[in-house]
């Protein structure tokens, strides 16, 4: 995957260069994780940076939303995302750049229950890291199976198609109602 952000990083800058812009924002959320992904090529770490920086400091309205989803690196996995720890390194970039902006804007991160491989276990995990984080949570879903997706696969084969092994998939309602509810106790 090319997550080389220089092209989106010099669009930004050139919509900002238009007569009668002030200023212009992301209104959907971002991939937090493909732009902090190190490649190892520093040009490409070096403008991928350079467009977080950017980005927080000059497209943001005030709220940013991004999508962790899940807490567990077991869950993560799964979801072929990376681990929560690359969150926190977000989390601590957006407030470096907020207090030397002299901005206070929200990170607003995205979060799901009840995805393949997620038991009651690892929702009480998430509750617990996010208590404990303080994070106030907006943006909540519980899992829909969709069609063609990698996770749907795994919900309606119990397996994760591409090891062959079990995937725990929570199917009973109360359950999965008892999973979501968990975003709401902190």
């Amino acid at each position: 995957m090319d997550t080389d952000h220089s092209k989106l990083l010099e669009l930004y800058r050139a919509v900002d260069e238009l007569p009668g812009i002030k200023k212009s924002f992301i209104g959907s959320g971002v991939r937090y994780d493909v732009a902090m992904h190190e490649t190892g090529d520093e040009r490409i770490d070096r403008a991928n940076r350079a467009y977080v920086d950017e980005l927080i400091a000059h497209h943001v309205s005030g709220k940013l939303k991004v999508a962790p989803e899940h807490t567990s690196d077991k869950v993560l996995k799964l979801m072929r995302k990376p681990s929560f720890g690359l969150y926190y390194e977000f989390k601590k970039r957006f407030d470096r750049v907020n207090r030397v902006e002299g901005l206070k804007q929200l990170l607003i991160p995205y979060f799901i229950s009840s995805h393949p491989g997620c038991s009651i276990r690892e929702m009480n995990e998430l509750h617990e890291e996010v208590k404990n984080i303080g994070v106030r949570l907006e943006q909540v879903q519980d899992f829909t199976p969709t069609p063609m997706t990698y996770a749907t696969e795994m919900f309606n084969a119990g397996i994760d198609p591409y090891t062959g092994e079990k995937v725990f998939v929570e199917r009973d309602l109360k359950k999965k109602a008892e999973q979501k509810s968990k975003f709401f106790n902190t």
